[in-house]
Parts: structure tokens; sequence; C-alpha cells
């Protein structure tokens, strides 16, 4: 009798912790972003609000935490309760730079996060002054030899990826370049538009206007592949220069802990609807195209990220100092 009454407090015991695991999610989930209400990123981090709370039946909370490049927004979420409640947008800021270029990280996103999904991959593009009169990438190379104090390009910031990319293509051309950093894509761009720098790498979005108006000179494309909206535009690798794959991107993460089962359901929640083609077409017009990877790929993809990046940074001497 008294095995009996042990065994049915035991089995008390465990049934909250089976339904828990088996019944996830039974709350509100929340997805931090680390970019300002309304920017590409919020965006983006809606439209997968949307498609959870879809499948999970649960309200998806996306709740903005912008500053210090993203690590303020990603040390919420490696610091938060690994149980799939709070999620993370990540980008290649927090994941695959910052830690190369701060000499003090809040968090490790290697050991601190866990990757679920990459989400989009967003295309950049090389862009230059047309009044330089290059048109190809070979020229700008060639006219950038030419000047004795070589070239100068822009970038959003210091240590982000239209710096990094900038640096890596000069040591992949030896030319001598100068980077003028700028509080975001816009500025930047305006400095190249008046002729304050020669150049920048810009994810393609930021671009496509002033490209099309004949503002900015689209020289290549930095990803992988051509891009659609550009298709007798050359890449990097076509025109001439090997190594230089530059691609913006964003994914999700949670904190390191979470349950495998865990985060293969959210992946599984997502990839499906993420290819669906009215969802393929929305981010589209945001300016990405969908990837929606497993969590193995993601993780590999990030790695393989963080060492490209990791070494133009030791190369370069690039450091943030908070």
């Amino acid at each position: 009798m008294r095995r009996q009454i042990i065994a049915c407090h035991l089995a008390a015991l465990l049934l909250p912790l089976q339904v828990s695991a088996q019944a996830y999610p039974v709350k509100p989930i929340r997805i931090i972003v680390s970019n300002s209400p309304g920017s590409a990123a919020d965006q983006l981090a809606r439209v997968v609000a949307i498609l959870l709370t879809d499948s999970f039946k649960q309200p998806v909370i996306i709740e903005n935490k912008p500053g210090a490049n993203g690590n303020i927004g990603m040390d919420a979420v490696a610091k938060a309760a690994p149980d799939g409640y709070t999620l993370g947008l990540s980008a290649p800021s927090t994941m695959t730079i910052n830690p190369f270029v701060y000499q003090k990280m809040p968090f490790d996103p290697a050991k601190d996060l866990i990757p679920i999904t990459q989400l989009t991959s967003i295309p950049f593009v090389l862009v230059a002054n047309p009044k330089l009169g290059v048109k190809t990438v070979s020229e700008l190379i060639s006219y950038g030899k030419r000047k004795e104090d070589g070239l100068n390009f822009s970038s959003a910031g210091v240590g982000n990826l239209g710096h990094l990319s900038g640096e890596l293509l000069g040591m992949q051309t030896s030319m001598k370049l100068l980077h003028i950093p700028n509080k975001g894509d816009a500025p930047a761009l305006m400095d190249v538009m008046g002729g304050q720098t020669d150049f920048m790498f810009v994810p393609l979005p930021a671009a496509s206007e002033q490209i099309r108006n004949g503002k900015l000179a689209l020289l290549a494309v930095a990803g992988a592949k051509r891009d659609p909206g550009f298709p007798d535009t050359p890449t990097l690798a076509q025109a001439g220069i090997g190594g230089v794959v530059v691609e913006g991107w964003t994914g999700l993460v949670a904190a390191a802990g979470t349950p495998a089962k865990i985060v293969e359901q959210i992946q599984a929640a997502l990839a499906d609807r993420l290819q669906a083609p009215e969802i393929r077409q929305q981010i589209l017009n945001q300016g990405s195209y969908v990837v929606a990877s497993d969590p193995a790929a993601f993780r590999s993809f990030v790695t393989a990220e963080s060492d490209k990046w990791s070494h133009v940074v030791q190369a370069s001497g690039v450091q943030l100092n908070h």
C-alpha cells in the first residue's frame, strides 16, 4: 500500500514535467530584435511572429532592444531562460563580427546562443560614385592603383559588414584604401553620391532606387550569384575578384540549453510557411531572400562566416573598445 502511495506521488510530480515537455508552447513567446521599430529587421521579425502565432496558437510579441551594434538585444537572449519562450533575431554583427571587433563581449554567441534557422539572405553590392567614370570592378581597381593616395570608401559604421567588406577588397586587390565610417547606410550612401567618398559595399535594398536612377554606379554583386533584379551585373567572382563573398542575413536563435526538441519544433513551424509563395514575395519585397535552413545548416553557416570575418578583423586590426 505504501509503495502504491509513493508511486502515485511520483506520478503526480512527473506529470506536469511531461505535459510541459509535450505541450510547448503554453504561453506567449517573445522575439527580441536588436534594431529599432520600423527597421528592416523589425519588419521581418513581425512576419515571423505572425507565422509562429498561426502555427502555435500563442501570442508572439516583438521586443526591440537596439544598441551596441546588436549586443544589448542578443545579450538579453543569451541570458534568458532556455525554455523556448525567448527567441532572438540574429544578424552578422552579433554572431560573426562583434566577437572579434569588441575587446569585451557580454556574451559568447558560439557558447551562449543556439541556432534555430537562418531566415533570410540579403545581397550586398559594390557601388561607386558615377563621376569616377568607372563601370566595372577592374576599372575601379585600376583607377585606385593610379591614385597616389588611393581611394576612400564609406560604411554604415566601424566594424560592420560593409566596413569589413571594403577591408577584404583592399586585401584581395592590394589597393590603398581609407575607411570613412558613418552612422547608417543612408548617410554613407549620401557621401558616395556626393563625392565625399568613392565607393561602398551596401545591402542592395538600401541602394536599388539610387542605382536605377543613376545616382550610383553598380559595379558588382558581392554575393555568390547574380541578383535577378540586375541580371547583367556580374558577381565579384565573375569580375575576377575571388574570395570576396558578402551577404547579409538574419536568423532565429535561442539561449543555449534550449531543448533540441523545442528548437526543432520552432524550425519546423517556420520552414514550410516561409516557403509559401506569398510569404516569399512579401520578404522579397523587403529586399531579402528566404533561406529557412535547419539548425545544423545554420550552425555550419555561422561557423564558416565567423572564420572568414575573424581573419579579416585580425588582418585589418579593426577594434572597438565598448
